[in-house]
């Protein structure tokens, strides 16, 4: 199915598409709140925290993604920072925090977008190797297993809409008409239910099967 989501794992948490979990193992010092932000015309802040016993040195960066809804292997990832005109930035984008602290990250849009805009607020533990005793440097950055978050950019208008068009018998294509995400829910195909899953504005999904049956919506 193509369906992402996003949950606490691991004393971080766990990355996904759309509706879907997927645990990363990741460094159980670091935690980021919230795990999933939602940033409607004004700024937004996470916290990164360090829950450890040794300090740590953190570097945040953002990321579009462009085919939400899709599975993580089929993701397509924009950094932010590669973008001419980007609609929504991270900062600090580079910090270190001592145990027990916390620091806050702004989540400040720059500009508004027509329809939702999802985002990975990437989350990288760095170590800095030392030098031996003859001074030379036995290696130089190390870094660990990075998280990431998820971030909606909503638009001004929020308006959701789903068409479902039989392509054949069997095969239904999924598009998100309105301005956001369509959750679809107690879908069966074959008879059996699929998991719930969500339609993103221009990212048409499709299920096949000998019967496909969305719930008010014509059976292909």
């Amino acid at each position: 199915m193509n369906r992402v989501f996003l949950r606490a794992c691991c004393g971080t948490f766990a990355i996904a598409s759309a509706g879907f979990a997927v645990p990363l193992p990741a460094s159980g010092a670091i935690d980021l709140i919230p795990k999933e932000a939602v940033v409607r015309g004004k700024t937004v802040f996470a916290q990164v925290a360090n829950n450890g016993v040794h300090p740590e040195y953190i570097e945040i960066s953002l990321s579009r993604l462009r085919n939400p809804g899709m599975p993580l292997k089929e993701e397509i990832l924009e950094d932010v920072g590669d973008s001419a005109d980007p609609a929504l930035y991270a900062s600090p984008f580079r910090f270190s925090l001592a145990p027990g602290q916390t620091k806050t990250i702004a989540l400040k849009p720059l500009k508004a977008v027509a329809s939702e805009t999802v985002y990975r607020l990437n989350v990288k533990p760095v170590i800095r190797m030392q030098s031996d005793r003859t001074g030379v440097a036995t290696g130089s950055v190390v870094i660990s297993l990075a998280f990431s978050g998820i971030v909606r950019q909503m638009p001004k208008n929020e308006r959701e809409a789903l068409s479902v068009v039989c392509r054949a018998p069997g095969t239904a294509r999924l598009s998100a008409t309105g301005t956001v995400r369509v959750t679809v829910k107690n879908a069966t195909v074959d008879g059996r239910q699929v998991d719930d899953f969500n339609v993103y504005p221009g990212v048409p999904l499709t299920l096949s099967g000998r019967a496909v049956i969305i719930p008010g919506q014509p059976a292909c």
